[in-house]
């Protein structure tokens, strides 16, 4: 395996590593206790993962930066993945516009609003919310309940005017000192306590304020205060308790397969549910997405809690430990149980991640007009494992005994992946032969698929009989594979030929035959028109780049006229010379080099 220079001279000590491919761009960020180890162990051992083996494909160098503690590379770490976006690191989607709630602590008279950006400014921020409907349905429990101001203006400038939000009681009214600072910041700890979710104490506070307000004669106070409470009351009515403890807590748990990753977090506070988030993930070449998940969904929020459960063991359990009880001041314990009551929030947090992860692939099929019907006849009638929701086709184009190529589709959920099309010149046929031009195209794909790490097709279709279906399944076996399904597609009766079936089926016209034939017909498509041009190229790099004085500007104009060489040929000396910068001389010299100095 090829290693990038330096790696004997790298420190046994905490730092951050970042890897870069030939063109310097940093296509992944990790980090180590001991550099040294972490970095080498990438270049000393075979890995089960395909992302990973791509990885350490494409790793030409590899820069590294000395921290005093792990603790120290965790953080450095998440900042550089934040700067960097490298290619190979787990990361969520979408994760720069997903909203929080943000409560601006640093002033004297805090707001409370959305916001799609967290920074280090002295605020709260609560989230991230996956769910920006729901995020908008706390924020307006928080303004129903709370009278906090909502306006930007400066409470200490003279001459600011009480806005309609004070008229209709959605604001007390600090700018014209309606409401003192200390009072204004003791709703605004009740606010804080909502979103953490301890209602409990929340409600046993404003009752007590509640109290003492009505034996001060201050009735309307209390009448606030008690609309308040029974408002919370009403909201935790609703919450289902899930532990006998009334611990605060977070259960996480990853759900992968079929091309979606989903990880769900549960929020339980006070042993009640308060809220579930589904993050869809972009699969990295991390050996544990857990714990990269981890540092990313709470990094910038308002803290975790005391315990983080798990639905499996985390790498860099102590170190995330140690970041996570030094951002909250309070010690935090993340656990992967094994048995018993905590065990149970954890099998319920992987059901939801099943559930969100099944959802969210029948809600991208559904946009797809018919297309998961046709999916789920494709998978009855071959008997697929798997829904083929990615179907690449292979097809061979030539003309005579010249200009043998081939081509690859690539189909997912129904629609073209134009990114993952290929073409192909066949370099070791010899002669017209389809089944081994196809069994050649086929390997080569397939063993690029395998060293890039990119996922496999959950079904392969080659334009033709039980001859082009064999030739494939060779190709495709001798690499080892053997968990993806083959067929072959022939044009005449429209036939489906199966590895290991005698006799070919035939689909019933319908939405599956009719995309099997949609897919079909783009590889052809795409392979003609490559051969196409592949002969066009041919014949004018042998023809018309030969022609003394015929520059590059000159024979664009020539084929931009008259489209190929038999065009120019018909045209003959006239209709050359009507092209811009070509004389008489030039013109007949053009004929003589293309065989047709005696048309006229």
């Amino acid at each position: 395996m090829k290693q990038p220079k330096g790696l004997d001279r790298l420190p046994d000590h905490p730092g951050v590593y970042l890897m870069k491919d030939g063109g310097g761009r940093v296509i992944y960020v990790g980090k180590a206790n001991r550099l040294r180890r972490r970095v080498r162990s990438y270049f000393q051992r075979h890995h089960e993962s395909a992302r990973l083996r791509a990885l350490v494909s494409r790793i030409e160098s590899v820069e590294t930066v000395l921290v005093d503690s792990e603790t120290e590379a965790l953080i450095l770490e998440q900042n550089l993945i934040k700067e960097h976006r490298p290619r190979y690191n787990v990361r969520l989607k979408d994760d720069k516009r997903y909203p929080f709630i943000k409560i601006t602590v640093q002033e004297r008279f805090p707001r409370v609003f959305a916001t799609r950006r967290v920074e280090a400014d002295g605020a709260l921020y609560f989230g991230p919310y996956t769910d920006a409907k729901a995020m908008h349905r706390v924020l307006r429990l928080v303004h129903r309940i709370f009278p906090v101001r909502t306006c930007r203006h400066d409470p200490d400038r003279k001459g600011v005017r009480l806005c309609l939000d004070f008229q209709i009681g959605k604001c007390l009214g600090p700018c014209e000192g309606r409401i003192g600072e200390e009072e204004y910041g003791r709703m605004v700890e009740k606010i804080i306590l909502l979103l953490k979710g301890k209602n409990d104490r929340l409600v046993k506070d404003l009752r007590a304020e509640m109290e003492r307000a009505g034996a001060e004669k201050r009735y309307e106070a209390a009448a606030i205060l008690r609309d308040q409470a029974r408002a919370v009351e009403r909201v935790t009515e609703r919450q289902r308790i899930t532990s006998t403890d009334r611990a605060d807590r977070d259960v996480i748990a990853l759900s992968s397969g079929e091309g979606e990753d989903v990880a769900v977090l549960l929020r339980i506070r006070e042993g009640k549910m308060s809220g579930k988030e589904a993050f869809p993930i972009r699969s990295g070449a991390e050996e544990d997405p857990l714990g990269s998940f981890l540092k990313q969904v709470y990094a910038g929020g308002a803290g975790a809690p005391d315990e983080i459960l798990c639905d499996r063991e985390v790498e860099d359990r102590e170190a995330i430990e140690a970041w996570l009880s030094a951002e909250r001041g309070r010690s935090v314990r993340i656990h992967a149980p094994l048995r018993g009551e905590k065990r149970r929030l954890v099998d319920l947090a992987r059901a939801n991640a099943e559930h969100e992860r099944e959802s969210l692939l029948l809600r991208k099929l559904a946009r797809k007009d018919r297309t998961y019907e046709a999916l789920r006849v494709l998978q009855r009638v071959l008997e697929l494992p798997v829904l083929p929701r990615r179907i690449e086709c292979f097809d061979i184009s030539n003309l005579g005994d010249r200009d043998l190529v081939g081509s690859s589709v690539s189909f997912r959920d129904g629609l073209p992946e134009k990114g993952r099309y290929r073409r192909y010149r066949i370099r070791t046929v010899e002669g017209i032969d389809d089944f081994a031009s196809i069994g050649e195209i086929v390997g080569r794909r397939f063993l690029r698929m395998l060293a890039d790490g990119d996922p496999l097709p959950d079904l392969v279709v080659v334009d033709g009989g039980k001859g082009q279906l064999g030739a494939a399944l060779s190709a495709v076996r001798v690499l080892g594979v053997t968990d993806v399904t083959l067929v072959g597609l022939a044009k005449r009766e429209e036939e489906v030929f199966r590895e290991g079936v005698g006799d070919p089926l035939r689909l019933e016209a319908g939405p599956a035959l009719y995309l099997l034939q949609r897919i079909r017909d783009e590889a052809h498509r795409f392979a003609i028109t490559y051969q196409r041009r592949t002969r066009g190229k041919g014949v004018t790099r042998s023809a018309l780049d030969t022609v003394p004085g015929l520059g590059a500007d000159r024979k664009a104009r020539l084929l931009e006229r008259f489209r190929s060489i038999e065009g120019i040929l018909r045209a003959g000396e006239e209709g050359i010379r009507t092209v811009p910068g070509i004389g008489p001389v030039l013109a007949r010299r053009i004929l003589d080099r293309l065989g047709g100095g005696s048309v006229r």
